[in-house]
């Protein structure tokens, strides 16, 4: 997935706990904007920000799906959560790109055997 999807950020959850929200750089405020993945790894960029948040492949642990995240509801539509290791601290940083469980679904999926290529 070279090109750019638009979707929208839910947050970056600190240890599972959904109230415990994630204050890296690029990470705090929720929002829209654009995801797109390359060689480094998973991007998104808000809408009116420069730099995007990046995830690298090196810290990804797991990718799945679930309707809520970061303490907000998807409206029943699938939420992308990209599990990570980041300052000695296990992060899910969650993402709604598409309407669409299967589309979804095979994004995870297709992350997943990125993540487990290493």
């Amino acid at each position: 997935m070279e090109n750019r999807k638009k979707g929208n950020y839910f947050g970056t959850e600190v240890g599972g706990r959904w109230w415990r929200r994630y204050r890296g750089r690029g990470f705090f405020a929720r929002g829209n904007g654009e995801l797109w993945l390359d060689a480094d790894g998973l991007h998104f960029r808000k809408c009116l920000t420069r730099t995007p948040l990046s995830i690298g492949w090196e810290e990804m642990t797991g990718a799945r799906l679930g309707r809520w995240h970061g303490g907000a509801w998807g409206a029943n539509r699938p939420i992308l959560k990209i599990d990570f290791e980041r300052e000695g601290l296990g992060l899910s940083a969650g993402f709604m790109l598409s309407k669409s469980w299967p589309a979804m679904e095979q994004l995870a999926a297709d992350l997943r055997r990125r993540i487990a290529e290493g």
